[in-house]
């Protein structure tokens, strides 16, 4: 796996603040459970089907792309029978999720066969119907700085190069069972970071530079309706960077909450094994009709957290003890 140390030095002693995509995305999906993660340091193990069966899908996917850009045979054999073997240890670890369908309607098991079966090849034929591009990242590491104070760093799934104009492509690999809606492409922070990357790694201007979700289980790609996603995302990026300086932590409460590490009714532990880490303003929606809007404790401020969280666990043992 190559690495390419991109970041630039601030004449400023003070260390840029290092910042991934899924970092700052993190505040941007809810500021309170950044707060509890990067701020607190509550870093939680918070493992799903589908992380799990993400990760598995990347795996393969970069094994390909390295044997194309080696100019060697692919071994299906081999990597099927390592997808089969790994897709058995998830059915094991979630025998529920892996036979129930989805939004799509499909279950974790007609999307093992679906890649078994075409998928796998999507990545070979690309190329050979493209032949005037060429692989020059997998996996690619980066690092780099923002603004002066903040700095960027992280990994592109795969980036290829138009051998004829010299114009990068990038690919973040998602195994989403249906496309993103428009509205989610109009300007992904996620390419915004990629692109900057891509330009110092590359050494493309931005207009030579076109990024693209590339969606296996939907046999397809969509790439950012946007014209200009770096001015579309940079004042998106300042505003929450603003934010997280003025420590504006108030929770976003969401249908999300139900599958977040740090709501005690999903991940009921934490009661115990890291209650300084217990969110006490999640929604108290549980996939059976409630208002997403409900919650235990509604938000004051931050002066109330440590109160609240208290009578959050105690409302909650006092529950649990109700119920045994």
């Amino acid at each position: 796996m190559s690495e390419i140390t991109i970041t630039e030095k601030s004449t400023d002693v003070k260390p840029l603040d290092r910042y991934s995509y899924s970092k700052i995305s993190c505040y941007k999906q809810c500021p309170f459970k950044f707060k509890l993660k990067y701020e607190d340091k509550n870093y939680l193990f918070s493992a799903n089907i589908a992380t799990d069966f993400g990760s598995l899908v990347h795996s393969i996917e970069e094994d390909i792309a390295y044997a194309i850009q080696n100019v060697q045979p692919i071994n299906y054999i081999v990597l099927k029978n390592k997808f089969i073997l790994e897709c058995r240890k998830i059915a094991q670890k979630y025998p529920i999720d892996f036979f129930n369908q989805d939004k799509s309607g499909r279950t974790y098991q007609e999307k093992m066969y679906l890649y078994l079966n075409s998928s796998i090849y999507r990545l070979e034929n690309f190329m050979q119907q493209h032949p005037e591009l060429k692989i020059v990242g997998i996996e690619q590491k980066f690092e780099y700085d923002y603004d002066g104070v903040h700095s960027f760093s992280g990994s592109i799934d795969r980036a290829f190069q138009n051998i004829i104009t010299g114009e990068i492509i990038i690919q973040d690999i998602k195994t989403w069972s249906v496309p993103a809606q428009n509205s989610e492409l109009k300007a992904p922070l996620q390419f915004a970071v990629y692109m900057m990357a891509a330009e110092k790694l590359w050494g493309v201007p931005f207009n030579k530079i076109k990024c693209e979700y590339d969606l296996p289980l939907c046999d397809t790609t969509q790439a950012a309706l946007s014209e200009d996603i770096v001015s579309d995302s940079k004042p998106v990026l300042d505003k929450l960077f603003k934010g997280i300086q003025q420590e504006n932590f108030k929770p976003t409460i969401t249908a999300l909450c139900h599958w977040c590490e740090y709501n005690p009714l999903t991940n009921p532990c934490i009661l115990d094994t890291k209650p300084e880490a217990v969110c006490p303003y999640f929604s108290t929606w549980q996939k059976s009709g409630d208002n997403v809007r409900d919650t235990l404790i509604a938000w004051k401020d931050l002066s109330s957290v440590a109160i609240d969280r208290q009578f959050c666990i105690s409302q909650l043992r006092q529950q649990m003890t109700n119920i045994n």
